[in-house]
């Protein structure tokens, strides 16, 4: 769907002019976009709508992602942040360590990493500060010059929207779509609805079950407005001090009949076979993550999420948190399991030294991880077609990225008598489509020309839905995230539209500080 800009109210004249830049969102992408604005000399005020900073990578994802051809990842988001979180653990954080960075990791450590990188960028950050909607930007022309939150206006020069939910940029009036285009719009094979590319698994008896949804009546290639699944990535322990999984209040059982057929089926032994394989912690933790066919994602309760208020949105992570907290619960507990099974899942707890202040509870993640949320039509959308080769290459690269395109099951429906369609995976395997080794144009970060021309947006950043979905990742956001301070800087030095941005001297800006824009492997 398109943003509808409605007005908003206008800022008082008064309002504090202390900052050149206004960030929303202190995640990896907003923290890369302070460091880089400080030492052009500028000054940033965060504003973060939870309450904590370091987004996912310090909420849970404790499994980042790399591209797959290691020295695409550059810049000071490899040196600073993932080099940071492997001098934390030294050496003894060697067997998880690349070439300097690390990105198997604790969150407290990804959010002490994020910390100090904030101090050092003398980056004032404002928690728990959202927007709502239009009424919180002022608009005037095609520039935006203040912003509002609980505690009231904020003036800048310039605006990088670098939220996962893409907030700042939609409340702009920046055109923006959410969920699948149809093949036909940008000519993309795997774009849209995708039954042949579908999982099918069974038996499963009945088949029509939570979280099971009706068929689509819909062609193959048809475009909806549904986003893959989210979870929450929880950190699992063995430690004698865990904390043990706790039964949610609206617990039940019967939720989880098509992992109990499934665990049957496969003859899994317990939770060990299940979290172990995803990844095995410093300080012997555990991530979870989807894992089986039937898991820790939850399609289906994630498309309201996007567009949604945040009161709508409160409502999407319980009804997450219900599904994770009690599925942790159902495994170590439920007496449909063999007793080995569940003495097994008892070996696990939640860590003690993690998410202390969780919303949901001690030990558990307090952030949902929103793999795919509003996506920005900007001046250029990255496709299907970029990821590859002739086209993999840009006169006006920001970074260089190789990672497989990877989306989630959208949706489960039935079909047949026994049958589960887990559709919206690109492959229909567990293997993702590949990519060839690609650049990110700058033109991907912001607006068309004619619209605003102050906003730089990073995570949200121009693509479609199946572009989008080998460059969403962490590290990449951060390198775009830099991308979007150094454009920041240099729209508010020549006082020029981000849209006339001069590339020869953005290219300088950021290979000055580590940024590889260039690999011998891309053509």
């Amino acid at each position: 769907m398109d943003a509808q800009h409605t007005g908003a109210q206008t800022a008082p004249a008064d309002l504090d002019d202390r900052y050149d830049v206004v960030i929303y969102g202190a995640t990896l992408a907003g923290i890369m976009a302070a460091v880089r604005l400080r030492l052009r000399g500028l000054r940033s005020l965060i504003l973060e709508p939870t309450g904590h900073v370091g987004g996912i990578v310090a909420g849970g994802l404790v499994k980042s992602d790399g591209p797959n051809v290691d020295e695409a990842h550059a810049g000071l988001t490899r040196s600073r942040f993932f080099g940071g979180i492997a001098a934390e653990y030294g050496p003894d954080g060697a067997p998880f360590q690349l070439n300097g960075a690390q990105y198997l990791f604790e969150p407290r450590v990804a959010e002490r990493v994020a910390s100090r990188l904030l101090t050092e960028a003398q980056a004032t950050v404002l928690l728990r500060h959202r927007i709502d909607g239009p009424a919180d930007v002022e608009v005037t022309g095609r520039r935006i010059t203040a912003i509002r939150t609980a505690d009231g206006w904020h003036r800048a020069r310039f605006f990088i929207d670098a939220s996962y939910e893409g907030d700042l940029m939609a409340a702009a009036g920046v055109p923006y779509t959410v969920g699948r285009e149809p093949a036909s719009r940008y000519d993309e094979p795997y774009a849209g609805f995708q039954p042949v590319q579908a999982y099918r698994r069974g038996p499963f008896r009945p088949n029509t079950l939570y979280p099971v949804g009706s068929a689509p009546r819909m062609a193959a290639g048809d475009g909806d407005d549904k986003v893959q699944a989210y979870n929450f990535r929880g950190v699992l322990t063995r430690e004698a001090e865990r904390l043990p999984f706790p039964k949610p209040a609206d617990y039940d059982p019967k939720r989880y009949l098509y992992l109990r057929q499934l665990i049957e089926q496969r003859g899994i032994a317990g939770l060990s076979s299940i979290v172990t394989h995803t990844a095995l912690l410093p300080n012997g933790k555990y991530q979870t993550n989807q894992a089986l066919f039937i898991g820790f994602d939850l399609p289906g309760a994630s498309w309201a999420y996007p567009d949604g208020s945040w009161s709508r949105r409160e409502e999407v992570i319980a009804e997450q948190v219900r599904w994770h907290q009690g599925m942790l619960y159902w495994l170590a507990n439920d007496p449909s399991l063999p007793p080995s099974f569940r003495a097994d899942a008892q070996t696990f707890g939640l860590p003690t030294d993690e998410f202390l202040d969780s919303p949901y509870g001690p030990g558990f993640p307090h952030a949902l991880y929103i793999r795919e949320g509003r996506r920005m039509v900007g001046a250029k959308v990255l496709t299907q077609h970029d990821l590859r080769k002739p086209n993999n290459t840009t006169a006006t690269p920001v970074c260089c990225w190789k990672y497989g395109m990877d989306c989630h099951v959208v949706q489960y429906y039935a079909e047949g008598d026994d049958t589960i369609v887990g559709e919206g995976t690109l492959s229909g395997t567990e293997s993702n489509p590949p990519v060839d080794l690609y650049q990110i144009p700058a033109e991907c970060l912001f607006p068309a020309a004619g619209g605003i021309e102050n906003i730089a947006v990073p995570l949200c950043f121009s693509a479609s839905h199946v572009g989008y979905s080998s460059p969403r990742m962490e590290p990449n956001y951060g390198m775009l995230g830099e991308a979007c301070g150094e454009l920041a800087a240099q729209s508010i030095r020549t006082g020029q539209p981000v849209q006339d941005y001069r590339y020869p001297e953005l290219a300088a800006a950021l290979t000055e500080h580590g940024s590889v824009l260039d690999l011998p492997g891309l053509r």
